[in-house]
């Protein structure tokens, strides 16, 4: 969850910084910093990343604070003070760094690849009650400390899901594999690493780095165990 505050964070910076410029229609904006704006559509894109920050384990209660006031008047305060901070950062050429603009760079990249994979994820990722109830059976003794149903069905869920996740996003990298080729440098690759990272997969030079995977709070994902290999073979 912090991971997932600290891009969209990010992704608000990006476009605030991006964003920050005049308005001459008085109905158009919401607030100024020292002459500068803050537009309707500025604010309707920061207080969606307020809800979906805040209400993250619970999406189910965006529609309805969406339309909640105070809720609203939060997400403008925050905003105000954090352009009051990007203006002051701005005229101290801080975005000028190169460490900054390294980090810019990094979770932009990041920001468009998480993008891509719910585009192509979006309605595939589906947990019946059939499949909760057949794994609460099988792992019981995993949930036994945990006295609230809802509770354990939810955790379940979110654990399919990620299972689930796991094999669609496999199933994206291994298309790409077929599209993308790359080469490994293997004069620097072995002596940082020991061995090429494609090594043993099967994989003749295509590919593309596979993201990290979103980690959900509560949830363990048990690593896929190595094939056997048959008697005789």
């Amino acid at each position: 969850m912090k991971l997932l505050r600290f891009v969209l964070l990010i992704t608000m910076l990006i476009v605030l910084f991006i964003g920050m410029n005049s308005c001459s229609d008085e109905k158009s904006w919401v607030a100024k910093i020292d002459g500068k704006t803050i537009t309707i559509e500025d604010f309707n894109v920061r207080f969606e990343y307020y809800l979906k920050s805040k209400y993250f384990q619970q999406p189910d209660m965006i529609p309805m604070a969406r339309n909640n006031m105070e809720e609203r008047k939060t997400a403008l305060r925050d905003m105000i003070h954090e352009r009051l901070i990007l203006e002051e950062a701005k005229k101290i050429k801080i975005h000028e760094k190169d460490e900054i603009k390294d980090m810019i760079k990094l979770y932009t990249q990041q920001i468009i690849l998480n993008a891509y994979i719910e585009q192509n994820l979006a309605g595939s990722i589906n947990v019946d009650e059939k499949a909760i109830d057949e794994y609460h059976k099988k792992f019981r003794n995993k949930f036994r400390h945990i006295s609230d149903p809802d509770q354990v069905k939810r955790l379940i869920e979110r654990e399919l899901k990620m299972q689930q996740y796991e094999v669609k996003l496999k199933e994206i990298i291994d298309k790409l594999k077929n599209k993308y080729r790359i080469v490994e440098n293997e004069n620097v690759i072995r002596p940082i690493i020991g061995t090429n990272v494609l090594q043993g997969q099967g994989d003749e030079g295509a590919g593309m780095p596979v993201p990290a995977t979103p980690k959900i709070p509560g949830v363990k994902v048990k690593p896929p165990e190595p094939k056997k290999e048959q008697p005789g073979k």
